[in-house]
């Protein structure tokens, strides 16, 4: 999902052409028994994907309470130390993730992601 408002950190070029090609094989692809009719030779039926969620995307509507799981979220930002090697990762993380938290309107001291949900049918 582009993000003209903010061109650095959440429009890094791979995650882009990753989000956009997930996009368009779940819409119109997925549903589209055209699109691929070598797997209705075999058996396999178009399927409509519901939703659509994306991360950092305009205008986030849904908060995922994530508390539990920061740990593991800190270890593999960490690895990617070409890109946080500038920051403390566990602060900016935290900090982060509790301001998604209140504006989501979660209990003191819980972490959360935001997300834009996008319905397909």
């Amino acid at each position: 999902m582009r993000r003209w408002e903010h061109l650095t950190g959440p429009s890094h070029p791979d995650h882009l052409a990753v989000g956009e090609a997930a996009t368009c094989a779940v819409y119109p692809d997925s549903r589209n028994p055209f699109a691929f009719p070598e797997l209705l030779d075999e058996g396999l039926e178009p399927w409509v994907v519901r939703e659509i969620w994306y991360a950092g995307g305009p205008g986030p509507d849904h908060a995922v309470d994530v508390t539990d799981q920061i740990d593991r979220k800190i270890a593999a930002m960490e690895a990617h130390r070409s890109q946080t090697a500038h920051l403390d990762v566990p602060t900016w993380i935290r900090d982060r993730l509790t301001t998604v938290a209140d504006n989501a309107g979660l209990p003191s001291g819980r972490l959360a992601e935001a997300f834009t949900v996008l319905r397909t049918e």
